[in-house]
């Protein structure tokens, strides 16, 4: 594993030689272009192809660890999948992410007043729109083998925050990855409310396969800024359908070598730099000033990069 020592390692040595060449220069009274030529050749080569710049996500879903209800085939768990390892708290994050509750209760006495659409193979409840269930209860996917639904007890962690049981999140989000989030209809259009993005087929965090009746929502979260969305969970670039999300943080610190793309602290991304492989980079504005010495913002996405602030952004390399 490379570690931050190592590159700073890398870069005190380019510096020395930068130095000593232009002393060498000075003596020889020619010192026309030594520190650039020097600067150049420590800069990494151009990235490979898009697909080999992140890691490849599990064979069915990019998004991976994260939890369902209180599924009898599957609860609690964490790993990652849209979303990041490590997390900080348990129980619902009090910072992060739109509280969806108020949406949920609209939501439930819309569908009471016109009749509530159960799920099968159970018709305990409907989970979009939520209906079926008591105020202070969230219909829930509690099986991932059948995709049978339950009422189950809410708790009070907004949309985006670090879960690891639907019961942590508030009225109306179930616990998907790690992070409390709506169910939502129709896979691929935009999920309706505030701070949510697209509708994604949700993934059994163990088997890796698609749970029935499951479709969650992604959370519209910044880069560069994951708090302000996610809580103590990281901000990811869903890079199979280039959004991102909110997932559970890594630990892995920056310029660590990593082998996931939720791998990593929050506000970094496992992405494979060309000189020292897959490690932890920060997320940076290409053609601004954000990155260290020696280093300079890579465009690691091309036309499907995401932006923040109206700024195309890639990874410091």
């Amino acid at each position: 594993m490379r570690s931050s020592l190592s590159r700073g390692t890398v870069g005190s040595v380019v510096l020395a030689l930068v130095c000593a060449g232009v002393v060498m220069a000075c003596a020889k009274g020619d010192t026309a272009d030594v520190g650039p030529s020097l600067v150049e050749t420590a800069q990494p080569t151009e990235p490979p192809p898009p697909s080999q710049k992140v890691p490849a996500p599990p064979a069915t879903t990019a998004e991976d660890s994260g939890t369902s209800s209180s599924s009898s085939s599957s609860s609690g768990g964490s790993s990652s999948g849209g979303s990041s390892s490590g997390g900080s708290s348990s129980g619902g994050s009090s910072s992060g992410g739109t509280d969806a509750g108020t949406d949920a209760t609209v939501a439930d006495a819309a569908a009471d007043a016109g009749g509530c659409t159960t799920v099968a193979p159970s018709n305990a409840c409907g989970l979009a729109p939520q209906c079926g269930c008591a105020s202070n209860q969230t219909c829930d996917v509690t099986n991932n083998s059948t995709g049978a639904v339950s009422c189950v007890l809410a708790g009070g962690g907004p949309s985006g925050s670090y879960c690891t049981s639907t019961t942590q999140c508030a009225k109306g989000l179930t616990c998907g990855y790690n992070t409390c989030r709506p169910y939502c209809p129709t896979i691929g259009a935009a999920c309706a409310g505030a701070g949510l993005g697209q509708c994604t087929q949700y993934y059994d965090p163990t088997a890796g396969t698609p749970v029935t009746n499951s479709q969650v929502c992604t959370i519209a979260c910044d880069l560069r800024s994951p708090a302000s969305a996610c809580g103590s969970n990281n901000c990811i670039f869903d890079t199979t359908i280039n959004a991102t999300d909110c997932d559970k943080s890594g630990t892995k610190a920056l310029y660590d070598a990593c082998t996931r793309y939720n791998d990593c602290q929050q506000g970094l991304s496992c992405v494979d730099h060309p000189v020292f492989g897959f490690e932890c980079e920060k997320w940076c504005r290409i053609g601004g000033n954000d990155c260290g010495l020696f280093e300079s913002c890579t465009d690691v996405y091309g036309a499907a990069a995401p932006s923040s602030g109206g700024s195309k952004l890639g990874h410091c390399q």
